[in-house]
């Protein structure tokens, strides 16, 4: 696998990691907005009408257009955020992937159309309306998702190359983001920053380049110690039950009881981290060599650039995560 090759599927992990969150959300909002729709026509005298059906073919094309938009605005940006050069290739992969997510969801709505229609009296003549809208709807998504490709080519077209530095920088760029953030929602919600940071010159060691096994330490250890800070104190004044000791616990119960329906990826990367880092700093265990595979790194032979760029994208996920759960409260 080439650099470029590399720095795409790692953009593409995080996009879809990112478009999983979103789409949870826009099925959940479709699957309550059903039944009321149904239920308002019903009220209406107008259950068994075409006017009911369309208005839920309506919402269900809503929710596609919303899953595809998602899609290409995350694929485009993720992939924006490590690679100068869109080549024509590049494009190719962002098209076909919300290509597939297009036909994917239009033989889902196909299906599910053809289900509903069938509850009324003389469903054909539903399915003769719905089957010509299906086609069109299916056309203008595919249709937008090549106009939005081709303009996001043409703004981010560059000969450019972007050298390493600049695109570690990003990525801790955002990650100071989303703490900053991360620590004004909590000041907002519970009175409280989510992350004490004690030093300040921390944020150099994670921007210094990790070209071997000694820098990775230096790098690994500077981002744990991050992670210590969480306002143990803090969190504990808000649980029911008293945690086990360590920040990651604290945190893993403090989301347990606010936020039950939280990811648990977002403990598990965290995990991850320490766990990694303790067969540098402690001893190496069937564990540790585990967590380094989960990243698809090759124990053997660690490529440690690569490595800790992998659990830096890794850390900015979980970030973004918890960001996202502290919004949700004030929405």
């Amino acid at each position: 696998m080439t650099d470029i090759e590399s720095k795409i599927k790692k953009a593409f992990e995080l996009s879809d990691l990112l478009y999983s969150r979103e789409r949870d959300k826009i099925l959940s909002d479709l699957e309550k907005d059903l039944p009321r729709i149904s239920r308002e026509s019903q009220l209406s005298g107008g259950f068994n009408t075409s006017i009911h059906v369309n208005k839920i073919f309506e919402r269900r094309i809503e929710a596609i257009k919303r899953l595809v938009n998602f899609r290409i605005k995350l694929d485009t940006r993720e992939i924006n955020g490590v690679i100068d050069l869109i080549t024509v290739e590049v494009c190719e992969k962002i098209y076909g992937r919300a290509k597939h997510l297009i036909e994917a969801q239009i033989e889902n709505l196909k299906f599910e159309m053809e289900k509903y229609c069938r509850r009324f009296p003389g469903p054909n003549n539903y399915l003769d309306m719905i089957g010509g809208h299906i086609k069109e709807e299916k056309n203008k998504l595919i249709s937008y998702t090549k106009r939005e490709v081709e303009i996001f080519q043409r703004q981010y077209k560059s000969n450019m190359k972007r050298d390493e530095k600049k695109e570690r920088k990003l990525i801790v760029s955002e990650i100071i983001n989303k703490i900053d953030s991360i620590n004004i929602l909590m000041k907002n919600n519970y009175k409280i920053e989510l992350f004490d940071i004690q030093e300040q010159k921390i944020w150099n060691s994670l921007l210094e380049p990790c070209q071997d096994k000694k820098d990775f330490v230096l790098h690994i250890t500077a981002l744990s110690s991050l992670i210590d800070w969480i306002n143990i104190k803090g969190l504990k004044g808000f649980l029911k039950i008293e945690s086990k000791n360590g920040s990651i616990n604290y945190l893993e119960k403090f989301l347990q009881e606010k936020y039950s329906n939280y990811d648990l990826n977002i403990i598990k990367r965290l995990r991850r981290i320490f766990t990694i880092r303790k067969m540098f700093v402690h001893k190496v265990t069937q564990e540790s060599i585990r967590a380094i595979r989960e990243l698809n790194v090759e124990y053997l032979n660690i490529n440690y650039e690569e490595l800790w760029d992998k659990i830096l994208l890794d850390f900015y996920a979980s970030l973004r995560q918890l960001e996202e759960i502290l919004i949700s409260q004030i929405i």
